[in-house]
């Protein structure tokens, strides 16, 4: 019975441990900041979207940023709505060393500064234009 159990558990950590279908980059852009920093991005990615099936792209270095735990990561990620359908890509920014992830928020989002959490949507607004924009 243990050497079941070992093995049962041997086999779950391997599969929680693969990383799920859709936590790809659908572009190769990866290459562009390292898979260390890849992995932190699509793992937090997953956290919000995984149900979502998100396509990643576009993956760069944030203008002006380090590299390591003090990176700023830009990219896009599209996820699908209730109906299966993709929505669009939207750009995103993920803070390394914090763990933050804030994906650009749609122009809806924005339109009522008294709404929850327009203040940290403004932010995150600001900190793609400022960081990921040419």
């Amino acid at each position: 019975m243990p050497r079941t159990l070992l093995a049962l558990s041997a086999a779950l950590s391997l599969v929680l441990a693969l990383p799920a279908r859709a936590q790809t980059v659908e572009d190769g852009s990866e290459a562009a900041i390292g898979q260390e920093n890849a992995a932190i991005v699509l793992a937090l990615i997953a956290e919000r979207f995984a149900a979502l099936d998100p396509k990643v792209t576009t993956l760069r270095r944030a203008q002006g940023t380090g590299q390591g735990t003090e990176a700023w990561i830009c990219g896009a990620v599209n996820v699908k709505n209730q109906d299966g359908l993709y929505l669009g890509e939207r750009g995103f920014v993920v803070d390394v060393g914090r763990r933050f992830f804030g994906r650009v928020p749609d122009g809806p989002e924005l339109l009522n500064p008294r709404a929850e959490g327009f203040a940290e949507k403004e932010r995150i607004r600001q900190l793609f234009f400022s960081l990921c924009l040419d």
